[in-house]
């Protein structure tokens, strides 16, 4: 059985999220993670998931979490159920996991970002908002287990409350960088994952792996055109 898995969120209402979408995520990894590995997907939606997509319905301890809105309202999408990601129900989804968002293109080997043997490994985008030690929430490697604080504390509107006053926004992610910024290891520069925002002109970097479409612009969306020879199964 293999140690490693990717993991991926889906749920009702997200915006224009869907199972096609999880598909075209799940092939990318195939072909750039060549060590074998689970891809799953938590979600609490029906929808047509490829066979390389292991499906886990949504925990209810994640699903009640849903509930929270950020202090920004709806500028910022509510991604709090991510939180059961630590929790130590979590440890269910294997050894070692990857946490992904959904909108991202894999555009090589993803090989080496399982290397680090950090108990929680975080990215920290050059495009930071909220706080210079922000985390960003759309990926993370982890041994489920790791940090049970960041689920056993989070105590709803309180606690999103007193990430909003040190400086951190967003939802699961400002928690999160409240929690563990500054304390926890991080991919180093020149690992070659970007955001879109960090692409001048939008052009592909040489050394990219993996970039995040953090923002309204979607990969599906078909640009910037190098998405195209990517973004497909």
């Amino acid at each position: 059985m293999t140690n490693k898995t990717v993991v991926t969120w889906l749920w009702a209402g997200n915006r224009d999220y869907l199972p096609e979408h999880v598909n075209v995520l799940a092939a990318m990894f195939r072909r750039h993670l060549a060590d074998p590995h689970r891809f799953v997907c938590i979600t609490d939606m029906p929808g047509n998931f490829g066979p390389g997509v292991e499906v886990m319905p949504m925990p209810p301890a994640a699903k009640a979490l849903g509930k929270f809105r950020t202090p920004e309202g709806g500028r910022f999408p509510s991604c709090y159920r991510r939180l059961w990601m630590f929790s130590a129900e979590a440890k269910c989804l294997g050894k070692r996991v990857l946490m992904v968002d959904i909108d991202l293109v894999l555009t090589g080997s993803v090989d080496h970002l399982f290397a680090p043997r950090a108990r929680f490994v975080g990215w920290q985008p050059k495009a930071s908002w909220g706080g210079t030690e922000r985390l960003g929430g759309g990926m993370y490697l982890m041994t489920p287990g790791a940090h049970t604080e960041v689920f056993d504390d989070f105590k709803g509107m309180e606690s999103i409350i007193a990430a909003r006053a040190a400086g951190f926004r967003g939802s699961d992610q400002a928690w999160m960088s409240y929690k563990l910024a500054g304390k926890v290891k991080l991919w180093p520069q020149g690992v070659g994952i970007y955001s879109i925002r960090d692409l001048k002109d939008g052009r592909l970097p040489a050394d990219a792996c993996l970039v995040q479409f953090n923002g309204t612009g979607k990969p599906w969306h078909g640009r910037p055109a190098w998405t195209s020879e990517h973004w497909k199964k």
